[in-house]
């Protein structure tokens, strides 16, 4: 057998230069990585236009020796210079020879360490490539008693030369490393024109802003408690701005945050939202528009304090603590959404519990991990919101010079710069991602999803998320840098980021929206509904009329008193000074008439810019409206049919007819083919019959109810335990759940109500409290604390004529939905489990007869409330 040589063309180094450091932001981030790995506190990039500018620079790490300028062959000394130089561990000569000058080689020295390791693939050093033409390393060992010098030029390697220069020099003690760099382009590395490039150094103050968001993030900004390696840049020893511009994240709006933790084997997974009272001001003016908010707005300062009054209320429905087996739930879920064709009637229960099994898993991967966290920091740039609320509110609150001198550009500038969520490895970033519009955990995909005013914009967002792989064991970045390998554990931490931002954080959202509009509904700035404004402006209109006939007869009565009194002599005229004290008194009734008559058209006019706006927020009311009806019919249709069946065609005598085919086949002795076959569609018909009949009666109560005997408009006299008898009976068929009691002790208390309206509170409240029962249920069986003694129960007591209690022996209401409750989307039940409109509905359908819905603040065992007070208005007008 013969063999064949493989050979590998020099020229793969270029490539690998060209291709794998995509940009010189790449190439700068790759170098500093390798000084960081190396241990160095400091690094210190410069770039001097000229050769000769080296030997006038102050601010180099490590004095400059001599020979190290004359190992700079002369054909260099015309060309610009990059240099990178840290104070680190160094190289050896070993370490440079069979490690740096050996591509693909991985030297790191501190593998068994606990910090973190930023390259990995050997090839960082090829940046030096991308960057020039030549490259001088200069380097010290500790463990060596010189300095190493040797001299790669990359046309001669691409070309094939093998061998480069290499000379010893003795030097310091102490260990470092210095690369020069040479004939680097200049403007892929600053703002710096062409024409300014003659020595103009006066003019060059800013770094490329690619550049400028790489070195910015690569150590991450958002956490300043933790060290981290220091870097500076020079352009011919003048020091550039290097810093991130942390003072503009104080105009975010809102900080949604998220900790997943293992501590001791208690896995928790800690999330919330915290807001700025700008954010309540931008809340403000969106719920009442523009034109009623130029009426209706408050100070700045007003917005503050009313933040700091109700941050207990705020920080309970924004704070969120769910345990190991609450988020295998989340994550079981978010697989029922990802793979929903898997299911189907025949495998639900197995492929349910298959999820669960593989969410269990992922959390377990998790762990490798663990802690991950995360922030993200939301912004508005427009005029309206960005310059008039946000940026005046900060300016007020901050007189820092920093603060002072931001304005919108600044803002919009820095959005555009710095977007986006970044990944990092404790302090440090890991590749590119969250790179401005790379959006790798796919907050643009999930805004076609659900309410999009509730989703992230990423044009508007900077975040982070920080995980723990010091050794890169799990977590690494692909060539490209804009994503991370795939292996389980990346793919279980990608999973639960994209459940976190899209699904938890658009949650959070929601809630915050509904808790502020309570806020602001209870202060008495959401303004009079526009009917009633419409009704006083009317009022004040007619009484302006009335003013204006009066106005005329005075004046009509002025023009008369003139003729007969005033005295015309000549050029001038005279008048007795009543008629002159009378005159004056109407000129001056005029005038405040003037005013009023003013104020009342101006009033009018915001009336009609605010009813336009009221008009665009019915149609879409209206649109939604429709949905429902149409949904309601589909509804209705489908009820009405599955009745149908119930009523005409299910056999009574069908057991007869199954005895008579199981006589058949005993006969004949085929028993077999009668249990494989006939006896499960006998048990099949069954359940089937037995449920269209269950649907048959509930379509009956519902018909009383609702459909053939009038609407919401009709009122009638409904017993209050005769109708909550009723519908707990309706939902006992359809439970499977154990034994829960109706206790309702209203005797033969009734209510004048309109017709249907109870059935449906009724319905929903024990609904609810049939699940929070069941939820209290399996609680109990791992914490005892949960326990309840007796028989479950729903009480129904009154409280004297006009009000009801009702109460249960579940869990109560959760403290981060007692305030937003009655909000619409605001559901008390895991994700996917609850739609949020049914309490919503709930409350409507009380206050379109002047009654109302209110959570108690009365405390179950669990500290949670679980009274519901109904009320109903006994006024004679009813």
């Amino acid at each position: 057998m013969g063999e064949k040589r493989i050979v590998i063309d020099p020229r793969i180094i270029q490539h690998l230069g060209r291709d794998l450091i995509t940009s010189p932001d790449v190439a700068i981030i790759e170098l500093i990585k390798n000084s960081i790995d190396a241990k160095s506190k400091i690094v210190n990039i410069h770039l001097f236009e000229r050769f000769d500018k080296v030997t006038e620079c102050k601010s180099f790490l490590t004095t400059l020796p001599k020979e190290v300028l004359d190992f700079v062959p002369e054909n260099l000394k015309k060309l610009s210079v990059l240099v990178v130089e840290d104070k680190g561990f160094g190289m050896s000569t070993t370490q440079l020879e069979d490690g740096f000058l050996k591509i693909g080689t991985d030297i790191k020295s501190n593998k068994t360490g606990d910090d973190v390791i930023l390259g990995e693939k050997g090839i960082g050093r090829l940046a030096a490539q991308r960057l020039g033409e030549a490259l001088i390393v200069e380097t010290a060992s500790e463990s060596e008693s010189f300095i190493s010098l040797t001299y790669l030029d990359w046309n001669k390697i691409v070309k094939g030369e093998e061998v480069v220069p290499y000379d010893q020099i003795i030097g310091s003690p102490n260990s470092y490393t210095r690369l020069w760099i040479f004939n680097v382009n200049f403007e892929e590395l600053l703002e710096y024109p062409v024409q300014l490039s003659l020595d103009s150094t006066n003019e060059i103050t800013e770094i490329n802003r690619d550049l400028q968001s790489a070195l910015n993030f690569l150590v991450s900004p958002f956490n300043s408690t933790r060290s981290s390696a220091v870097i500076n840049m020079y352009f011919n020893d003048k020091p550039l701005e290097t810093r991130f511009p942390v003072e503009m994240l104080e105009l975010s709006e809102s900080t949604h945050y998220f900790l997943f933790n293992n501590s001791n084997n208690d896995i928790l997974l800690n999330y919330g939202l915290k807001l700025q009272p700008w954010y309540i001001e931008r809340i403000h003016r969106a719920l009442v528009k523009a034109e009623a908010f130029a009426r209706l707005k408050k100070p700045h300062d007003f917005y503050q304090d009313l933040l700091n009054e109700n941050t207990s209320r705020i920080d309970q429905a924004l704070t969120f603590k769910i345990n190991q087996e609450e988020l295998c739930e989340r994550i079981a879920s978010f697989y029922e959404d990802v793979y929903p064709n898997l299911i189907n009637k025949n495998n639900k229960e197995n492929i349910e519990k298959y999820f669960y099994d593989e969410a269990s898993k992922m959390v377990s991967r998790l762990c490798e991990i663990a802690p991950i966290s995360g922030e993200i920091y939301s912004f508005k740039q427009n005029a309206a919101i960005g310059d008039n609320i946000i940026i005046e509110s900060v300016k007020q609150r901050n007189k820092s010079e920093k603060i002072k001198n931001i304005d919108l550009k600044k803002l919009k500038q820095f959005l555009d710069n710095y977007n986006g969520i970044k990944l990092y490895r404790g302090s440090y970033r890991i590749g590119f991602l969250g790179n401005k519009e790379s959006d790798w955990i796919k907050l643009q995909q999930y805004r076609t999803k659900g309410q999009q005013w509730f989703r992230f914009d990423l044009g508007n967002t900077v975040g982070y998320v920080s995980l723990n792989d010091p050794h890169q064991e799990k977590i690494k970045e692909i060539s490209s840098r804009l994503d991370i390998s795939q292996n389980y554990v990346s793919e279980a931490f990608k999973n639960l980021i994209y459940i976190v931002f899209n699904r938890m954080f658009y949650e959070l959202n929601q809630k915050a929206n509904g808790i502020v509009k309570v806020i602001l509904e209870e202060e008495g700035l959401l303004g009079e509904p526009l009917t009633k404004r419409v009704k006083k402006n009317v009022d004040l209109v007619q009484q302006m009329i009335k003013k204006n006939k009066k106005m005329m007869s005075t004046i009509q009565e002025v023009s008369r008193t003139l003729e007969k009194k005033v005295v015309i002599d000549g050029a001038s005229a005279s008048m007795p000074k009543t008629t002159y004290e009378f005159v004056t008194k109407v000129i001056d009734d005029i005038n405040e008439h003037f005013k009023e008559d003013q104020d009342t058209h101006s009033e009018a006019a915001n009336l009609l810019a605010e009813a336009d706006q009221q008009l665009k927020i019915i149609e879409v009311e209206s649109y939604n409206n429709y949905k429902l009806m149409a949904n309601g019919l589909i509804t209705e249709t489908i009820t009405h049919e599955l009745h149908s069946l119930s009523t005409a065609n299910i056999d009574n005598q069908v057991d007869g007819h199954f005895e008579s085919l199981k006589d058949y086949f005993s006969a004949n002795k085929e028993a077999k083919v009668y249990n494989s076959h006939v006896y499960p569609i006998k048990n099949s018909y069954s359940v089937i019959s037995n449920k269209i009949l269950q649907i048959g009666d509930m379509y009956s109560f519902l018909e009383k109810t609702f459909i053939k005997k009038g609407t919401y408009d009709e009122f009638i006299e409904q017993n209050i335990k005769e109708l909550a008898g009723q519908v707990y009976a309706n939902l006992t068929k359809a439970s499977k759940s154990n034994k829960i009691n109706l206790v309702c002790e209203t005797n033969d208390l009734s209510w004048f109500v309109p017709k249907g309206v109870l059935v449906h509170v009724f319905y929903n409240l024990f609904s609810n409290s049939r699940y929070w029962i069941d939820i209290r249920r399996k609680r109990a069986e791992k914490d005892s604390a949960y326990a309840h003694n007796g028989d479950d129960q729903i009480t129904v007591e009154p409280l004297g004529t006009d009000g009801l209690i009702i109460s249960d022996t579940g869990t109560g209401v959760t403290s981060n939905m007692q305030d937003i409750l009655f909000e619409p989307l605001q559901s008390g039940k895991p994700y996917n489990e609850g739609r949020g409109m049914g309490l919503y509905i709930v409350k409507k359908l009380m206050n379109s007869f002047n009654g109302d819905i209110i959570l108690l603040p009365d405390l179950n065992a669990f500290g949670n409330r679980y009274k519901f007070l109904l009320t109903t208005d006994k006024a004679e007008e009813l």
